[in-house]
Parts: structure tokens; C-alpha cells; sequence
């Protein structure tokens, strides 16, 4: 998998360790490539220059990446999915989740990793403020990378490979998309994404319709909801009367006209975990893998599910 980040480099590191829970020594705008692989148990992690030559022909390493993915893609009949984590995720945590996605769904993950504090020493309300703020100084980084992949979809589109390409953020990271859409600089670079899905929403569910119209999209905005995620329930207990009800585990107030909520809040096996899409006990239930095989995938998700009238919410049993 491709990784793109505004983490400090730690080129002597461990493989899993090679970028840090800082950011970048130039700023938190500044990214850098890298491509990732396990083998085994372990962890290949190479470090990519800033240009390279692909095909005989130099270029940006981004650029030649873009490339390369959409060939795989070809090749193996996969579709894209760009996955942004949340709280307190070091680096090593970021890339098994984007790896047990890949391997779940069967596609070509391209994740975006930021700074949050996972293996710190800080703890509870210290080190939830503190990846709120490096998520709101991650936003320009993040429309970075919307804006680069937009210019190369355009580039090459008359040799696009014709598979879709989705966007995933889970818990913290929709409050750093949340302040990417809430931003000025947020001009609509999401449009290049067939489905984008904002998974157990570790934002304020009110106020949520005013940034979540603007969101850009070809086919489908998806919303997941689990009132009894045990995690969210802790983050609104953290920060007091400014923290309300989290939009991931609130099942009132859904105004959004873009978006298609999805409630598992009474779906077999999901009980209060917070990342069932893929955590093991919640996936035993093959409905909701199916679901989220069509929304990672480009597709409908909210097809054959019952639609509750009084919540404004897709139902998953």
C-alpha cells in the first residue's frame, strides 16, 4: 500500500516505526511518500524520494505511484479506498488498519496517516486535546493530497482504469475532515471520490448538516452510527459542555440532505465496538462486511435495508 503522511521521518527506525508521533520537521503541511508492505509478521516500509523516472520518463513519486496503483488495479480488478484514522494511533496501528482493510475488502488502500498520539505518555483529556489540535493543523496537508490526486486523475484520464475510488475516515479523523470542509481552503477537491464514508464520527452530531452539504462526491455520502459505541461515549464524557453528542453514536438530529445514515446500533455482534468494520466479533455478522464491501467499493451500501422514517437512518440488522 502507498502511505502518505505529515509525521516526523525516523529513517533509523524499525519498519513500523519509521515515521513518528510528531510532525514533520519542515511543518505540519509538509508530506512525504512511502510504500508499505508485510511480509509475514513484518513490515516493509520504503522511504520514496521526491522524484523518481517511471516508464523512462521522470516525474513527481507521487505522480509515478498514481500510476502504478491504477496499473494494479487493472491488473487485479480492485477498486481504491483513501483511509484517514483517528485518535491515538501511532504508526504502526495506522498501517495494520489500513492492511486488515485491504485484506477485508480486497483493495488497493492508499492511507493517510497524521500525527495522533497513540503510544504516548499523555493520557485522557491531555491526549485527546492534543490530536484534536494536530488534526486541525493536519488540514492543509490533507487538501494536499485531494488536490494532487485530483490534478493526476485529470492527467491521465483518458487511460483512467475505469475502477471506482472512495474515501474512509474513522472516529477523530471526520473532526479533521470536518475542519477541512469548515475551512476556506476546501474547494471541492472531493468530488474525485465515488463513496466517502465517515465511519463512528468522532464529531459533534449538532451543527453537523452545515459542514457535511458541502461535501463533494460522485455517488454516495455514508454515515455510520452505533449508539452504543463504547468509545465515543468516552470521548463526549472528555472535554465537558463543548463536547456534545458524537454524530457516530447519536441517532437524533440526522438533517444532513447529502448524506445516507446507516444505524447499527441493533445489529447483531456490533454491541459497543467502536471500529466494526473491522474488528473480528462484529464481522461474524456477514451483513454488515457486506455492507461495507459496497461502500469501500463505490457502491450502493443502503440497498435492501429497511429505512426508519422517525430517525432519517438505514437500519442494519
Amino acid at each position: 500500500m502507498y502511505v502518505v503522511t505529515n509525521r516526523n521521518l525516523q529513517p533509523d527506525a524499525q519498519p513500523e516505526e519509521r515515521f513518528g508521533p510528531m510532525f514533520n520537521q519542515k511543518g505540519p503541511n509538509e508530506l512525504r511518500l512511502a510504500e508499505a508492505q508485510k511480509v509475514g509478521a513484518r513490515w516493509q516500509v520504503n522511504i520514496l524520494d521526491d522524484r523518481t523516472t517511471f516508464n523512462g520518463q521522470e516525474m513527481w513519486a507521487s505522480e509515478a505511484a498514481f500510476l502504478q496503483a491504477q496499473q494494479r488495479m487493472g491488473q487485479r480488478q480492485t477498486n481504491a479506498l483513501f483511509f484517514v484514522h483517528g485518535f491515538n494511533t501511532d504508526f504502526n496501528d495506522a498501517l495494520e488498519s489500513a492492511y486488515k482493510i485491504e485484506q477485508l475488502y480486497n483493495l488497493e488502500v492508499i492511507l493517510f496517516t497524521w500525527p495522533s498520539n497513540g503510544g504516548g505518555t499523555v493520557e485522557g483529556l491531555t491526549s485527546y486535546q492534543d490530536d484534536k489540535r494536530d488534526a486541525s493543523l493536519s488540514i492543509g496537508a490533507l487538501d494536499r493530497c485531494f488536490e494532487k490526486l485530483a490534478d493526476y486523475f485529470i492527467k491521465y484520464a483518458e487511460q483512467a482504469c475505469k475502477r471506482k475510488f472512495s474515501l474512509a475516515m474513522h472516529s477523530m479523523g471526520n473532526y479533521l475532515f470536518k475542519r477541512l470542509l469548515s475551512s476556506s481552503i476546501y474547494q471541492g477537491e472531493t468530488l474525485l471520490f465515488d463513496n466517502i464514508v465517515m465511519l463512528a464520527a468522532d464529531v459533534n452530531n449538532e451543527g453537523h448538516a452545515s459542514w457535511v452539504d458541502r461535501v463533494r462526491f460522485r455517488n454516495r455520502l455514508f454515515i455510520t452510527i452505533n449508539e452504543d459505541d463504547a468509545a465515543l461515549l468516552a470521548s463526549k464524557a472528555l472535554a465537558g459542555d463543548e463536547q456534545k453528542a458524537r454524530l457516530g453514536h447519536w441517532s437524533k438530529n440526522l438533517t444532513a440532505q447529502n448524506a445516507a445514515y446507516l444505524d447499527f446500533t441493533d445489529a447483531a455482534n456490533v454491541m459497543a465496538h467502536h471500529n466494526y468494520f473491522t474488528d473480528d466479533s462484529a464481522l461474524q455478522n456477514g451483513r454488515i462486511k457486506e455492507l461495507f464491501q459496497r461502500a469501500f467499493n463505490g457502491a450502493k451500501a443502503e440497498r435492501g435495508l429497511a429505512f426508519d422514517a422517525g430517525t432519517g437512518a438505514y437500519r442494519v440488522l
